[in-house]
């Protein structure tokens, strides 16, 4: 089995690549252990911005593919630390690919949604101009494009509002921050004015792996296949998991000040992808009562 590298395993995304990676690959992974603060599955310590831990890493674990999740991804934090954001989303990268390079590994990298305007009214499609109005998005499109000038022959895949349950930590994501509230009786304040494309974590993975062991490159939109405002997306989470969907309350994004600004419209259109594996991405609502599954069998 080749000898697969995550980077970002403790987080959601690279906890569910860990586990359906497993058997496929000889899989390791790493934590960040300024912000996660444990070990878990035996995972390697990593700061993504040091070129001595990176090239350490890489001389231990000589992997030959290696999948890219870790990131600030945090919208407004990166606003208000720039350096941080850009240390960990762009300079990060590169370093990975260049032992990437040095390897001859292959790499796919994980992006967003964010690295565009939101300025269009249909799906944006991998020929459309990245224009990031965010810190966020300026710095995870200078993490694509360096990592695609050091090694051309990588895969850039591009998901949108990440969802599901993390086996490792207890990280809130979009539907775990709303059913906590809806949970709790608490009113739920959604923008009603952004509309966006839910990424099913355990699809994600599951398509990487796919990109990983296809024969391509290049940049890839590998969201959920809807278009939804976020009112909607919560309405929706509260029906299938049974709960009070009048708490549900949309409100412009004008009414909340923000340090960063979001996309208006940001949904993707996943046709190359879904055509290249043929099959359709998870819907959120397939993605949301798998959830519920998963969550009635753990206990």
């Amino acid at each position: 089995m080749k000898r697969l590298l995550i980077i970002g395993a403790s987080g959601l995304l690279g906890s569910k690549l860990f586990v359906q990676a497993a058997g496929r690959f000889e899989v390791r992974g790493t934590y960040n252990p300024d912000v996660d603060g444990r070990t878990a599955w035996r995972l390697e310590p990593l700061d993504i911005g040091s070129m001595d831990d990176i090239e350490r890493l890489f001389d231990k674990v000589r992997p030959e593919c290696v999948i890219l999740t870790a990131a600030m991804t945090n919208v407004d934090a990166c606003e208000k630390k720039p350096f941080m954001a850009n240390r960990v989303n762009a300079a990060g990268p590169e370093l990975v690919a260049r032992s990437c390079k040095k390897l001859g590994a292959r790499l796919v990298h994980v992006s967003t949604d964010y690295v565009f305007d939101g300025s269009k009214s249909r799906r944006y499609t991998e020929d459309d101009m990245p224009r990031p109005i965010s810190v966020y998005g300026s710095t995870k499109l200078a993490g694509e494009k360096a990592v695609l000038s050091t090694v051309p022959g990588s895969v850039v895949a591009r998901p949108a509002v990440l969802y599901g349950w993390n086996p490792i930590e207890d990280k809130e994501n979009f539907v775990v921050w709303v059913l906590k509230k809806l949970r709790t009786k608490q009113r739920v304040t959604l923008f009603d004015d952004q509309w966006i494309s839910p990424t099913f974590a355990d699809d994600l993975a599951k398509t990487l792996l796919e990109l990983l062991e296809n024969d391509v490159s290049g940049v890839w939109h590998v969201s959920g296949p809807d278009c939804l405002d976020r009112p909607t997306c919560g309405k929706m989470i509260a029906e299938v998991f049974g709960l009070d969907k009048g708490l549900i309350y949309p409100a412009p994004s004008s009414s909340v000040p923000l340090p960063a600004k979001r996309p208006r419209y940001s949904c993707l259109d996943v046709s190359k992808v879904e055509k290249l594996l043929n099959r359709k991405m998870v819907s959120f609502e397939d993605g949301l009562k798998t959830m519920r599954g998963q969550e009635r069998t753990s206990r």
